[in-house]
């Protein structure tokens, strides 16, 4: 498959002139530069990230991305597109490439990743309240797994394969709060309760699981699972 080595310079000068003029240094910093080649892919869009980069929390933790990373954009939620934009096309390009491989690997819990996008968007030069609407979406419908070494993978269905899903959700609420979000520019304890009554399913423990205690007579016996 033929390869487009095509640069894309002006993600890197955009994206680095947009966290100058308006990013935030109290939401952390970016390190390294966005630079990116786009594959020649005619079913997915999927771009190589030519060089490392990182995200630095205000708290010190850094998420690194290596060099090779293949973009994909598959990281952010389909709501999410359609309420708020495709996530290389707008103001937010550093974030989404750090979320998007933060959700590949999925080492990290998914609520840290989503308060790092928060962070990020921020330091990005993306309104408070804006950032605030793209985190509640992602509450909502994002991306949610469990990690490695999370108790889950030996006793609900072994470490063959990732455990990755995304709640359903009642759009017409997502966009409701959407709307209550940009207007109210809410804490994220609030965001948090309230993006609960968006979901329809939380999911998705849809394997197959031994119940660890069961009732046998009146004797609560509990079985190692």
């Amino acid at each position: 498959m033929k390869t487009l080595l095509i640069v894309v310079s002006m993600v890197a000068l955009s994206a680095g002139a947009l966290a100058a003029d308006g990013g935030n240094t109290n939401n952390g910093t970016f390190e390294g530069r966005v630079i990116v080649e786009w594959l020649d892919d005619p079913f997915v869009p999927t771009m190589r990230l030519v060089e490392p980069f990182a995200y630095r929390q205000p708290q010190g933790k850094v998420w690194a991305v290596p060099g090779g990373h293949l973009v994909k954009g598959r990281g952010l939620p389909p709501l999410f597109r359609d309420l708020i934009g495709e996530p290389f096309n707008g103001g937010f390009r550093k974030s989404s490439i750090v979320y998007d491989y933060v959700t590949q690997k999925m080492t990290e819990p998914w609520e840290d990743a989503q308060h790092m996008f928060l962070d990020a968007t921020g330091a990005e030069g993306v309104p408070q309240a804006e950032s605030k609407a793209m985190y509640m979406l992602l509450r909502a419908q994002g991306s949610r797994w469990e990690v490695p070494d999370s108790t889950c993978y030996g006793h609900c269905h072994g470490k063959e394969e990732p455990l990755l899903w995304r709640p359903a959700v009642d759009e017409a609420v997502v966009g409701e709060l959407l709307g209550w979000v940009r207007r109210n520019n809410p804490t994220l304890s609030e965001i948090d309760k309230r993006a609960q009554s968006a979901i329809l399913d939380p999911g998705p423990h849809v394997f197959p699981q031994q119940p660890c205690r069961v009732f046998s007579g009146s004797t609560l016996v509990k079985i190692v699972c």
